[in-house]
């Protein structure tokens, strides 16, 4: 045999709901409960669904390079990957990388070919993969120096990524004669100076 609950603890129950239930019959009350419940899932939700936060190649750490090797533009020239058995460098702001795992993008016939073997950083920065991009292998290092500020911003980004994916294996220095007459130009315009 059940037991029903005393007449009176039933109504205190009743009582309990009454609001709700009058509340749940007025449409303006229960548009307003609506919108409230709406904004609190959606809230809940999007602390859930935001994603990461947006990414940029320079939040990456570029660290310097430790000295592995040295690099004219003519001996980088010989890492260009058309032997499929000889790695594959660029250089991106005078750092040497070793992209030879991404020989698909700058391998013989890839996107970026044209920078295979050579510095660059001038193309990247000028969003430009033409070979006249490319600074002549026995002058000196570009210099870059004729970049706006807008370029520049997008080298430093190309200067990330690069240092977040690919090894760096030493770096970009002028040929000798280069730089032996480089120094000797400085030498004479401080003895103007002094």
């Amino acid at each position: 045999m059940s037991q029903q609950p005393p007449a009176d603890t039933a109504q205190s129950i009743l009582r309990v709901f009454e609001p709700l239930s009058r509340t749940l019959e007025n449409p303006v009350a229960l548009g307003f409960l609506g919108l409230a419940a709406f904004f609190v899932i959606r809230s809940f939700v999007a602390s859930f669904s935001k994603g990461p936060e947006q990414f940029s190649m320079k939040s990456v750490q570029q660290t310097s390079v430790p000295a592995q090797r040295d690099f004219t533009p003519r001996e980088l020239s010989a890492y260009d990957g058309k032997d499929e058995g000889t790695a594959l460098y660029i250089a991106v702001k005078g750092i040497v990388y070793d992209v030879s795992k991404s020989r698909g993008f700058y391998g013989p016939g890839g996107a970026y070919a044209n920078f295979s073997g050579r510095d660059a950083s001038r193309g990247l920065a000028m969003s430009s993969f033409g070979t006249e991009m490319l600074a002549d292998l026995d002058g000196p290092i570009d210099a870059l120096d004729d970049l706006d500020n807008t370029e520049m911003d997008s080298l430093d980004e190309w200067a990330g990524f690069f240092a977040g994916k690919y090894v760096p294996v030493g770096r970009l220095v002028n040929p000798p004669e280069v730089a032996a007459a480089a120094a000797a130009v400085a030498a004479s315009e401080s003895k103007k100076e002094a």
